[in-house]
């Protein structure tokens, strides 16, 4: 008689542990997601805070929007706050935006005890920069020492280099346009905005990026850095973790740019004081090496200060450089612009003949200029996304609500300057709204460098590179967008309006 055959034996009688394991760890991660869904919509602080319910359940949003759409986050506040009908909006699990210009005031005011969110901004591993100093204190130290190279008087003292190095693109462009070539303004402006930072940086260090048909590979790395932002925010630890497994790897263009650094900063960094006084004008560099005791908490490294300084490049590249672009296009795209700017340089009589010495009081003073730079500003709000702040101990009271201490509370540039109440038809560029003689609303809401403590350091400067700029080229120069010219300007979100598509031109000597 045959013994039977037992029959094989389960995957539970096989592994039982393991799976009881697995089944356990789900029920424990369905419960958390589900305990963490209820405690964010029923029992958080934020819950009477109208918003999406997508928002107040996860970060899921802002990753869909930012990093799935390009940059796109920032755009829908105003819709959100249209369709919910309030000055407050959840954007996150523990995350506002405001769109109350007030409430606004509060926050980013001199003073102000709304500290800088650590973790938005050391993201990009830039922790101890006068940009990411989230610290008060430390970061009101530093830009003290800072803050001579960028008063109204040290800015004009700036004007003949700035000049020299526009007319130095302007030759690079006019030789492209005489050989029929379009010139992608959009590229060329922006490098021109390094150089000019670097001046600032590193004294007569010469051009950092020289003007060609390609994109400069610092220019290349710099936005692909930018891009790389929004997905910082969702894994911090990526920057950190690529250094630490490749130290010495760096984009090409960024690894030049540091090389150029290192070389000006290694001879200064053992005499300080000297290298400083055989200068009239000492750079950002020069001060912080002979200011390094005062702020930084032990001595800076060449390469400390390498970082940096790519931090104020990184920082001054789409500011200026892109309110240029953007300033261009606008008056190109409407002749009526164009004649009335014109009008105004040439009655001024301020740019008469290359090398004409500047008066500044006068040039600041022109209503029409100034009218289309403050436009500029608007329709093209250079950091255009959320600048996230920790709301202190006190909390803050929007309108019926109240928003409590630890909140992330962020208000944009985008939506301020985009209120269709003071700025009827937003999307229209129109100078003359500036020319208004009645009390408006309108200075209060435009904020293109931000405002109060942490205001951007570098106003007086990129001001004042707009006005000469713009006044030089439209006084002495032809333009002509290249067809198809775009419909209009758009940008996308990568901390910086990053553009979706090149501005192209062709230019000329200005005819008599």
């Amino acid at each position: 008689m045959e013994t039977p055959t037992p029959p094989l034996p389960s995957k539970d009688q096989l592994f039982p542990p393991l799976i009881q394991l697995v089944r356990a760890l789900l029920w424990v991660l369905v419960i958390t997601i589900g305990g963490a869904i209820v405690q964010r919509l029923f029992f958080h602080p934020l819950r009477k805070i109208p918003g999406p319910l997508t928002a107040a359940i996860s970060g899921w949003d802002e990753f869909y929007h930012n990093i799935w759409r390009d940059g796109e986050w920032c755009k829908t506040y105003p819709k959100l706050h249209k369709e919910y009908n309030s000055p407050v909006i959840r954007i996150g699990p523990n995350h506002v935006h405001l769109n109350d210009i007030d409430a606004y005031e509060t926050v980013f005011r001199v003073g102000t005890n709304f500290y800088k969110d650590k973790t938005f901004y050391t993201c990009a591993d830039n922790d101890g920069s006068i940009f990411s100093l989230c610290d008060r204190d430390e970061h009101s130290e530093r830009r003290k020492v800072l803050s001579s190279l960028f008063s109204k008087q040290a800015a004009e003292m700036t004007a003949p280099k700035v000049m020299s190095k526009l007319n130095e693109l302007l030759d690079f462009m006019i030789t492209q346009s005489k050989e029929g070539k379009a010139c992608n303004i959009t590229d060329l402006f922006r490098a021109l905005a390094i150089n000019w930072v670097a001046d600032t940086l590193l004294g007569d260090c010469g051009d950092v990026v020289t003007y060609a048909e390609t994109k400069p590979d610092l220019l290349e790395d710099i936005d692909g850095l930018s891009k790389l932002i929004p997905t910082l925010r969702f894994f911090p630890y990526l920057i950190p973790t690529l250094n630490s497994l490749a130290p010495s790897t760096s984009p090409a263009g960024v690894a030049k740019f540091k090389k150029i650094c290192e070389n000006y900063t290694r001879p200064r960094i053992n005499d300080p004081i000297k290298n400083i006084s055989q200068r009239s004008r000492a750079s950002v560099v020069e001060l912080l090496i002979a200011h390094r005791h005062e702020v930084y908490h032990k001595p800076p490294t060449v390469d400390y200060l390498a970082e940096e300084a790519f931090t104020f490049i990184d920082a001054g590249v789409d500011t200026t450089g892109g309110t240029l672009v953007a300033a261009i296009y606008h008056i190109l795209r409407d002749p009526g612009i164009l004649r009335r700017l014109r009008e105004e340089l040439d009655e001024s009589q301020l740019f008469l003949s290359k090398g004409t010495p500047i008066d500044f009081k006068k040039l600041g003073n022109l209503p029409y200029l100034n009218a289309v730079i403050n436009e500029s500003h608007r329709i093209w709000p250079a950091l255009p996304g959320p600048l996230p702040r920790v709301v202190p101990p006190e909390g803050l009271q929007v309108g019926s609500f109240f928003v409590p201490s630890g909140t992330i509370l962020s208000s944009t540039h985008h939506c301020l300057h985009y209120n269709e109440t003071v700025f009827p038809e937003p999307k229209k560029f129109k100078p003359e709204r500036w020319l208004r003689t009645d009390k408006w609303e309108g200075d209060r809401y435009l904020n293109p460098y931000s405002r109060g403590s942490r205001a951007c350091i570098g106003i007086n400067l990129a001001q004042m590179e707009l006005r000469l700029t713009l006044g030089h080229l439209f006084s002495h120069y032809d333009l002509q967008l290249c067809e198809p010219t775009l419909s209009s300007l758009e940008w996308k979100d990568h901390f910086v309006a990053h553009p979706k598509a090149p501005v192209m031109i062709h230019i000329g000597f200005r005819k008599a």
